[in-house]
């Protein structure tokens, strides 16, 4: 099966391209969105605006001065590991199956949230390292370590390893079979069960008769 799984990957692999490519502008918002939102719900007051321009996340928040720059985050970067999730599950075999895909609308969910979590640790580690002594003040040691861990940690082991860890998750008996830890069941033998033992026991008959 692991030799079938190869030879499918490049193909899904620019089919999940494709798909990014079209859905770009929407990811675009709806981290950005997220991310405020959730960046908003700690905050006191609520300032915080993230507008999706151009493939980015400008940071603006209602108490900088008017004429102050207005930083920007990359979004590419964020949700771009979309494009491995959809080539591993586009990979395996009956890929647009009812099961498969109720498979990978769960796992994009979790993969989405991951995305959201690490543009919000980008953001409140602009907030708490990049703002000279107004980061001082209002973020502690303690905060200006935690989010530099969460965004290091969101960034790289994250955004390499969550799709991987999603797609194991949600198909370990396939996973199973593709690295032959499990037996791969014949594809004519594949839910055979009462046709079979009805079918010794027909021959079995006509042996005694």
């Amino acid at each position: 099966m692991y030799r079938r799984f190869l030879r499918r990957l490049p193909l899904a692999f620019a089919g999940g391209l494709l798909i990014w490519l079209l859905i770009r502008p929407g990811l675009d918002a709806g981290v950005s969105w997220l991310a405020q939102t959730l960046i908003r719900s700690f905050e006191v007051p609520r300032v915080t605006r993230l507008v999706p321009t151009s493939h980015h996340a400008d940071v603006q928040r209602e108490d900088f001065r008017p004429d102050s720059k207005v930083p920007s985050i990359p979004l590419t970067p964020v949700h771009f590991n979309t494009i491995v999730l959809l080539a591993l599950f586009f990979s395996l075999p009956r890929p647009f199956s009812r099961r498969q895909l109720e498979r990978l609308l769960m796992g994009w969910s979790i993969l989405f949230f991951l995305q959201t979590v690490n543009l919000m640790a980008h953001v409140k580690f602009m907030y708490a390292t990049a703002l000279g002594p107004w980061s001082t003040a209002n973020y502690s040691a303690f905060a200006r370590n935690f989010w530099g861990y969460l965004r290091y940690f969101t960034d790289l082991p994250g955004q390499l390893g969550a799709p991987f860890l999603i797609w194991v998750g949600f198909n370990w008996d396939l996973f199973m079979e593709i690295i032959r830890l499990a037996p791969e069941a014949p594809p004519g033998k594949r839910g055979a069960g009462r046709g079979g033992s009805s079918g010794q026991v027909s021959r079995k008959k006509r042996k005694k008769r």
